[in-house]
């Protein structure tokens, strides 16, 4: 009665341990494969500064990308979110006019930001976020007191 249950019972006990072996080196190849983070993707806008200052008079700077996909995300002016609802960020043009600044898209590439007087006794912080896919930049601008 035994004679055939035993040899069934050994086949079983190596077909698990070659399940797991096999099983195992497959896991292995995977985490050794896989050298970029799932979901973190390039510098596709490759923007030509990330930041900048200026002093308190009125000042222009005009800041290049490489990329015409990307598209506007945020504009945070001394830490208070701008409302930018009524601009559509993805236009290869559009202008964002506030009282103290100013932020143009031109060409799909060019971003010209204008900083009006400053006349407090305060630095003035504009920051404006990027996204191209799921890659984000951003852009920060001091303007001194």
């Amino acid at each position: 009665m035994f004679s055939f249950i035993i040899p069934k019972i050994i086949k079983l006990i190596f077909m698990k341990k070659n399940i797991f072996y096999i099983s195992s080196v497959i896991l292995f190849l995977f985490t050794i494969s896989c050298k970029k983070q799932i979901g973190k993707w390039d510098d596709n806008i490759k923007l030509s500064q990330k930041t900048a200052i200026l002093n308190s008079s009125k000042n222009s700077i005009t800041v290049t990308t490489k990329s015409t996909g990307w598209w506007l995300d945020n504009i945070t002016y001394n830490n208070t979110i701008i409302d930018v609802r009524n601009i559509k960020g993805t236009d290869m043009n559009f202008v964002v006019n506030h009282a103290d600044f100013q932020v143009e898209r031109k060409d799909g590439n060019k971003i010209i930001i204008t900083m009006n007087e400053n006349t407090t006794n305060v630095d003035r912080l504009l920051s404006l976020g990027l996204q191209n896919g799921n890659y984000f930049d951003g852009l920060t601008i001091t303007q001194s007191k």
